[in-house]
């Protein structure tokens, strides 16, 4: 009866927020619950749907209306990421004060006591207010009433109810959920609420009712190429639970090396891992770790292939001679098992039985991908048992090892999860298959009846944008899955594979960008606002770090590192400005070297794919009134005389050299560029041609990093050479011969500086 009188008082509360939109209040809007943006005020329903003022030919106007819809979208999603599936606004606030107490009713248990008292210390935090973590009072007078239903499961599972309604108002705040795991989440989503305001720190008044749109919202971390420490695993995860991630994809093995301790074959981690590998009591701490923040713990052991670091220890399980070294290269390896030799199923089955003791999920991930099958079409006996089971070749090979391998996990009372390479129709419908090279993989996936989940689109060593993986949905709106296919879908999975990573940077290729997967994948589909998901991003990233995330305070500290003492600000005026190159990996790297050059301490996604190009076009729109570029343009002729300072300190940076000294070269043309459109005289196409050429000089890649600043620098040279010259008054002496020429070579310094 309870139920039914809430949800009566919320739907009179969505009638009242639906007049206030109609009559023009900006303080109001509705997601239902497929996700459809129900009301905003008027005049950006209008924007947003097309039916206001457009102008026309006017780019200007097209990009002022796609400013007030990002702005409008800022209103309704303040400061929430991932965006809840529906919210509503209220006028009105909640003070937070010092001594801010919790009340329970219902369920009560230790992972959501600790939840709670892990959300008021960061709130203590981040308020600067006096508050006592595990300060308990009765919840009519409580600032925050906690209601539970029900524990869940002991260890999160898939398709546990994930559900959450948080209601605040001027007296208190109340979180509602099924389960623990739900309530979890309503706290960090409680906790992105918090504003300042004139009265100090406040939750604005709102009601909230949320759910993931998917599942499975995974993060798969590679341990294997760069083992990480156990620090690494408990702030990655930590980071997961603010952005409510929910499956850790931990890649235990492959050839560089076997992390994970086996008492049972100690020669697995004795000699397949350099010492660099987790006990098993680490492994259950994590375990234990990801459970007390709703995450489940998916474990890949990679086999077929990738196998090379099993090997070392028990080469008989390989299909060529051996002996087997751990590899130092990366990239892909000949290794393999031996699928026709019995005692490989026996030697996994009784493994297993030890690994499942340690793994409490259902799901056991067992790789599957990049088997080249060199060194099977290299064993004649391999090739004269093909032959006599009429096996074709090494993929029908490895579906082969499969089926032997799927009663053996199916016995440890498991579920088979394996890359695409695993697909066959022989299989049973019940493994999860997930798709890494495209999101039409994983449309194929479900149509042949099998569980899948999405990794393409979503690889964060790629180094792509975050708003690229921002784009790429797992159901795309033009699927032609139906909707029981579509239900197969079950989400996805960011993934940081390790090759080019250590534990100093681990945390700045993940980290902010994960957060617009995670969005991706637990927000309505139409929650698509690039401009609004980067606002929102800066505010996620702000509370990792207050979570203990390093992906901005490392790349501070590798700098430090390579100016030994010099200051750093001419290389963070380049770091500013590049990226690590886009699809394409450095193959002389190996597993041991050192995190010593730009390339690690280069940021995914300069900020200035955002800022530089909003400065250009601030500036183009009016000259006279923006100074940022000159001050910037100086800085970029002037960094080379620091840098070379630098160069004496640190041989490290030699490949450096030519990005710095296309910096100060851009840094002239832009200058020159500059004055010429503040002045309006404009250059001629000489100067033109060689400011293009310079900057089709930038653009050639060096040390494995990029300029991401030219296609706007390409827009101010346009317009400084294809801007008319205003007319000269009465009497005047005209623009001089040769005024708007470009010397054959651009001046590395410019008086203005």
């Amino acid at each position: 009866m309870k139920d039914i009188i809430r949800d009566r008082r919320h739907s009179s509360r969505r009638r009242k927020f639906l007049a206030q939109a109609a009559a023009g209040s900006a303080s109001a809007f509705v997601f239902n619950h497929s996700g459809w943006l129900r009301a905003v005020s008027a005049a950006h329903a209008n924007q947003m749907n097309g039916e206001g003022p457009q102008g026309t030919a006017d780019d200007g106007a097209n990009l002022l209306a796609a400013a007030r819809q990002s702005t409008a979208q800022s209103m309704l999603t303040r400061g929430l990421m991932p965006v809840p599936a529906r919210v509503e606004w209220q006028d009105g606030r909640l003070l937070l004060r010092a001594g801010f107490n919790v009340g329970f009713r219902g369920h009560v248990d230790a992972r959501l006591q600790n939840a709670v008292t892990r959300m008021i210390e960061r709130l203590a935090r981040r308020t600067n207010l006096a508050m006592d973590p595990w300060l308990r009072t009765d919840p009519s007078v409580a600032a925050l009433v906690m209601e539970c239903r029900g524990p869940g499961s002991r260890y999160p599972e898939l398709g546990e109810n994930e559900s959450y309604e948080l209601t605040v108002s001027s007296r208190q705040a109340v979180l509602r959920a099924p389960t623990v795991v739900g309530a979890l989440h309503g706290l960090e989503t409680l906790l992105q609420l918090v504003e300042g305001h004139a009265q100090g720190y406040v939750l604005p008044s709102v009601y909230i009712a949320d759910r993931p749109r998917f599942v499975w919202r995974g993060l798969l971390l590679d341990v294997s190429r760069h083992f990480q420490p156990i620090d690494v695993i408990r702030r990655t995860l930590d980071g997961m639970a603010a952005v409510k991630m929910n499956v850790f994809h931990w890649h235990l093995t492959d050839d560089q090396g076997f992390r994970a301790e086996s008492m049972r074959d100690p020669r697995l981690t004795g000699l397949g891992s350099h010492g660099q590998f987790y006990t098993q009591d680490q492994m259950r701490e994590i375990v234990l770790y990801a459970c007390d923040r709703g995450i489940r713990v998916l474990p890949e052991f990679d086999m077929p292939a990738h196998t090379t670091s099993w090997m070392v220890g028990y080469p008989e399980l390989g299909s060529a001679p051996g002996p087997y070294r751990l590899a130092r290269r990366l990239g892909v390896h000949n290794a393999v098992f031996d699928p026709t030799r019995p005692e490989l199923y026996r030697f996994l089955d009784d493994w297993m039985a030890e690994m499942v003791s340690l793994f409490p999920d259902r799901y056991f991930h067992i790789g599957g991908d990049e088997n080249n099958g060199h060194d099977w079409n290299a064993n004649p006996r391999i090739r004269r048992f093909m032959q006599r089971h009429a096996i074709p070749g090494p993929h029908a090979l490895q579906a082969y090892f499969n089926l032997r391998l799927h009663p053996l996990i199916e016995r440890h009372e498991r579920i088979m999860v394996g890359w695409q390479e695993i697909l066959d129709p022989r299989l049973p419908k019940s493994i999860v298959v997930e798709a890494w090279r495209s999101v039409g993989a994983l449309a194929s996936i479900v149509e042949q009846g099998f569980d899948g989940i999405l990794a393409a689109g979503y690889y964060l060593d790629l180094m792509w944008p975050a708003a690229k993986h921002y784009a790429v949905d797992p159901i795309p709106v033009e699927s032609s899955l139906n909707e029981e296919q579509q239900r197969k879908v079950l989400g996805g999975e960011a993934c940081m594979w390790g090759e080019y990573v250590t534990p100093l940077t681990v945390d700045s290729r993940i980290w902010p960008r994960t957060a617009a997967i995670a969005e991706r994948l637990w927000s309505p589909r139409e929650i698509t606002d690039v401009a609004d998901m980067y606002r929102r991003l800066e505010l996620v990233s702000l509370e990792l770090e207050d979570r203990g995330l390093t992906h901005r305070w490392n790349q501070d500290r590798l700098l430090r590192w390579f100016a030994r003492g010099e200051p750093v600000k001419p290389l963070s005026l380049l770091l500013d400005v590049i990226e690590p190159t886009k699809h394409w990996h450095p193959h002389e790297y190996t597993v041991f070297t050192p995190p010593d050059t730009m390339f690690y301490a280069a940021p995914p996604e300069s900020s200035s794919r955002r800022w530089f190009p909003q400065w250009v076009d601030e500036f183009l729109a009016a000259p006279e009134a923006s100074m940022r570029l000159d001050r910037l343009f100086c800085d970029w002729q002037q960094a080379h005389a620091g840098f070379e300072r630098l160069l004496r300190r640190s041989s490290n940076l030699d490949p450096l050299e030519p990005l710095m000294a296309n910096l100060t070269q851009l840094g002239a043309v832009g200058a020159a560029a500059v004055q010429a459109l503040r002045r309006r005289r404009p250059l001629s196409e000489d100067w033109a041609a060689q400011a293009r050429a310079r900057l089709n000089h930038a653009a050639r890649p060096h040390a494995n990093l990029e300029f991401v600043i030219l296609e706007p620098m390409q827009r101010l040279v346009a317009a400084a050479a294809k801007q008319r010259e205003p007319a000269l008054a009465a009497g005047g002496s005209g623009s001089g011969s040769g005024s708007g020429s470009m010397p054959s070579k651009v001046r590395l310094t410019d008086k203005s500086c």
